[in-house]
């Protein structure tokens, strides 16, 4: 137990002050659940212990897999059990994870690691946000859930920009510092997880196959404005999962020096942490629509970029000139943007339109989503770095991205201009 969360008898409401402190608590807690050191080179620690990239996305295919399986019905036993003790077993799972992830030297051994981070992942995703609007409802502070969205993105991309320029340090003695230190660290989430108290709130009947389909109504039967932004939750979440995991090898390709990882790595997550934390002023300043048009460009101005980028020497190290790197590397800016701007106005909004008995099933579903096309896309897209190259996939994936501008962001941007002109900042 850690200071300050005292006990308090059975069925007693926890205190202003205490429901208060959940807030800055979830501000930590996501500070330390993203202080990653391994993660500026864990392709390159993958690929040092014989990866190829396709077993490399495979290895990320395992872990959506995973996701799959248990991020709903992590979700729903949030809702229905707590989210605070949802918040416990993600800590117990995320250290156990990179614990591994430090002493593992085979691919089995790299599975173990992906399935133990899928489980941690899968009881952490949704389980915070919900808590938080669960705590500002509370706390009788509703409306501030976009601003407060953005803060708990600042907090969690500041953590994993120290963890990456902390990599950037360690890695100059080997790639196994990183990932012991890593070890280490990953054990605090689960100490600040029972410093949070859980909010009272209306909670999920015990029907379970009704609950289910109350939630797939909301989502997919009822507003249709809730719908497209659901969707482009998911696949503009997907844009950003798939770059990540390209990032690094792409690097190598062209030739950044791997003591550079770190501070590009770091460079990238403040840029998450910047826009995160002017979303809500930029989607009052500019408009819910505009803001959508934006996310959905960020992953074709990124993707195109990068094989600009890769060129004709695409997957040999060391080809690419200092212009051409900086061009290339500032290319992967742009889905910091988009992320930033998706994880905040656009998961907003969808929690702002669900009802509070089901929303950590909701943020599940959201990450389900992601993670179920990640299945489907991402062992392609690493097979096309390894038999292809790097610039003609980036610019297969670009067309991709191009055709779910139209299909997917346009819709919405069109709906919220139908929408009813007093809904909340028009917001979608």
């Amino acid at each position: 137990m850690t200071a300050g969360a005292e006990p308090r008898p059975p069925g007693e409401p926890p205190s202003i002050e205490r429901l208060r402190g959940n807030i800055p608590r979830i501000m930590v807690l996501n500070s330390a659940w993203m202080f990653l050191v391994i993660m500026p080179v864990v392709v390159t620690l993958f690929v040092d212990h014989g990866l190829s990239m396709e077993q490399v996305f495979w290895l990320q295919s395992i872990f959506a897999g995973c996701i799959v399986l248990l991020e709903v019905p992590s979700g729903y036993l949030a809702d229905l059990f707590g989210r605070r003790r949802s918040l416990i077993l993600a800590g117990v799972f995320h250290g156990a994870a990179y614990t591994v992830l430090a002493l593992a030297d085979s691919f089995a051994l790299f599975v173990c690691f992906e399935v133990l981070a899928a489980l941690g992942n899968s009881f952490f995703s949704g389980s915070d946000v919900a808590l938080l609007y669960d705590t500002e409802a509370a706390l009788g502070e509703r409306g501030q859930g976009t601003r407060t969205l953005g803060r708990r993105l600042l907090w969690a991309q500041v953590g994993e920009t120290a963890a990456a320029l902390l990599c950037g340090v360690l890695v100059v003695h080997g790639l196994g510092w990183p990932a012991t230190v890593n070890a280490v660290v990953a054990w605090v989430p689960l100490l600040l997880a029972f410093g949070l108290v859980e909010p009272p709130r209306r909670r999920a009947g015990t029907d379970h196959r009704e609950n289910i389909r109350s939630i797939l109504r909301v989502l997919f039967r009822g507003d249709p404005t809730l719908r497209l932004t659901f969707i482009a939750l998911v696949v503009y979440g997907l844009a950003t999962l798939l770059a990540v995991w390209s990032f690094q090898d792409y690097w190598r390709s062209i030739g950044v020096p791997l003591a550079w990882f770190g501070v590009i790595w770091a460079a990238y997550n403040l840029t998450v942490a910047l826009v995160g934390r002017v979303a809500h002023r930029l989607e009052r300043g500019i408009g819910a629509r505009a803001v959508i048009i934006c996310i959905g460009l960020m992953p074709i101005l990124g993707y195109g970029g990068m094989a600009l980028g890769a060129g004709e020497g695409a997957g040999e190290a060391g080809r690419a000139g200092p212009l051409v790197l900086l061009f290339a590397v500032a290319a992967g800016l742009t889905f910091q943007v988009g992320r930033g701007l998706n994880q905040v106005v656009v998961k907003g909004a969808m929690n702002h339109r669900v009802p509070a008995e089901l929303r950590a099933t909701a943020n599940s579903l959201s990450s389900l989503g992601v993670r179920v096309l990640f299945v489907g896309i991402g062992p392609a897209m690493g097979w096309g770095f390894d038999v292809r190259g790097y610039g003609p996939t980036f610019a297969w994936v670009t067309a991709l991205f191009s055709l779910l501008l139209v299909l997917v962001a346009l819709p919405l941007v069109l709906r919220i201009g139908a929408a009813a002109p007093d809904e909340e900042t028009s917001r979608p």
